[in-house]
């Protein structure tokens, strides 16, 4: 690598699952600019999310820091200012940060602090073309489909910060510089215009995973199934649901290549690294689900699309299939952090991705983990509970009436064995190799008992090795004690 610093661009939608990309195995969904970005640097195929909602997954891979380490596990405890930030940190090592689309990481007081440039979805203008309304006692109310919203293509609020971005590019900012762009679709609510909406024959759709047996998994997706008047839904439902669902994800692919079309035109395509990723994914019809809970760890919600483009500097090797080792999302902070040569002031637990993408070693991790919920005596982690008109009041009102059912929970997963360890409800086993749609829990199998314990032990071990963080500034234990500065 020279010694020059590569300009670095962050492609974030929000609720994009792994398996719904083209140039990772999926033959239907047509996400052509992310499959070329891929073809030109690396797609990986086995990235996992440390936590299955917004703000604790980016408060984890915009630190290095699992979820527990600091207690950013809720939606509503964002990072501090005394906190370590990846944009804070790349603009103080002298990059010009422009951060555009949602916050959900920061607090929003500090926000504008930690970048040159902040744009906000208020500040762009957009066509807020609105849904059809939808009455609550309609079947799909609580599912957040809403189908069509024009018959024409329109200027959505992602479409407009990503033009944002590219003015931005254009002006021909001071370099090194880095353009974060968090979007919001393919986020809920299940709604896109035309062509969009009609691209995908509601026939030809991937199988959907069934319901699983009763009692395989946590009774909060039977809870929040109900609510959500979800089983009285036919398969056509939930293939008109994920038609549409795909349908924002094309729109957000289009979207991703109007800014590489611009990186070339500005002559900043050899220059800079592209990291396409979401934070957490969606069940979109799978398990007869919809949306994501912060405390069940399928694949669906856990894997997401990693796909690097790498500044011209690394070479990477040809490959025809996307690298299959796992990998964890906060392994992002690493490899950004290698990538700007960022000085090290704080420990974190991401492992930079340079060596695998580059052929250096063929593994990367033995084990990915994940984690989300509450203590029962934890008020103060719960959502404020909604009326009953509010869309999301099936899910945040199950939390506060099933306390125990919200409990804390990890996963631990191999390539070939899933774990979820709970702290007030039955644990969860699955054999990867034998049942990949994780329907059958073989917790209570003895046939298991030696992976469950080891899978166990491995999680004791990670917990002792990332329970803490020491910060680098040491406190001097009297006035004239000299300390070490580090960092």
């Amino acid at each position: 690598m020279n010694e020059r610093r590569p300009n670095i661009i962050i492609f974030n939608p929000d609720q994009w699952r792994g398996k719904d990309v083209g140039c990772l195995g999926n033959p239907i969904v047509r996400t052509p600019h992310t499959d070329a970005l891929a073809e030109e640097g690396v797609a990986f195929s086995q990235c996992f999310v440390q936590n299955t909602v917004c703000t604790p997954s980016r408060c984890s891979f915009m630190t290095g820091w699992y979820p527990h380490v600091r207690g950013h596990r809720t939606m509503h405890h964002m990072l501090s200012p005394e906190e370590p930030f990846l944009l804070q940190e790349l603009k103080d090592a002298g990059y010009t940060v422009w951060w555009g689309g949602k916050n959900d990481v920061v607090r929003v007081e500090h926000q504008s602090e930690v970048c040159n440039v902040r744009v906000t979805p208020e500040d762009v203008d957009y066509d807020r073309v609105a849904p059809a309304p939808m009455e609550q006692d309609d079947p799909l109310y609580y599912t957040h489909y809403r189908g069509k919203v024009a018959e024409h293509e329109i200027v959505s609020n992602d479409d407009a910060l990503v033009q944002a971005a590219i003015d931005f590019l254009q002006s021909r900012p001071q370099e090194p510089f880095c353009i974060c762009l968090a979007l919001h679709d393919p986020h809920v609510p299940f709604q896109v215009e035309e062509p969009y909406y009609s691209m995908y024959d509601r026939e030809n759709l991937p199988p959907l995973i069934p319901l699983p047996p009763k009692g395989n998994k946590t009774r909060h997706l039977d809870e929040i199934r109900a609510r959500m008047k979800l089983d009285g839904l036919c398969e056509a439902d939930f293939k008109e649901i994920l038609a549409v669902y795909y349908g924002m994800i094309t729109k957000t692919d289009a979207a991703l290549g109007r800014l590489t079309n611009a990186l070339k035109q500005t002559e900043n395509w050899d220059d800079t690294a592209v990291f396409v990723f979401s934070d957490h994914g969606e069940y979109a019809g799978d398990y007869r689900m919809v949306e994501k809970t912060q405390v069940t760890f399928e694949d669906d919600l856990t894997r997401v699309p990693l796909v690097i483009k790498y500044p011209a500097s690394i070479p990477i090797p040809s490959r025809t299939a996307p690298v299959d080792a796992l990998v964890e999302l906060i392994d992002f902070y690493a490899t950004v952090a290698e990538l700007a040569k960022l000085p090290k002031r704080h420990t974190h637990f991401g492992k930079s991705l340079i060596p695998i993408s580059t052929g250096i070693t063929a593994e990367h991790r033995e084990h990915v983990f994940c984690e989300g919920g509450a203590l029962i005596e934890e008020p103060h982690t719960h959502e404020p509970k909604p009326a009953p008109s509010h869309v999301y009041w099936p899910r945040v009102s199950v939390q506060s009436d099933y306390i125990e059912q919200h409990g804390k929970a990890v996963m631990i997963r191999s390539k070939t064995w899933k774990l979820v360890r709970r702290l007030y409800e039955r644990d969860e086993l699955y054999n990867l190799a034998a049942d990949p749609d994780e329907l059958q829990n073989v917790i209570d199998d003895k046939e298991f008992t030696n992976i469950r314990l080891q899978l166990t032990e491995r999680i004791a071990d990670w917990y002792l090795a990332t329970g803490d963080v020491v910060p680098y500034k040491l406190n001097p234990r009297s006035a004239k004690e000299i300390v070490p500065e580090y960092g």
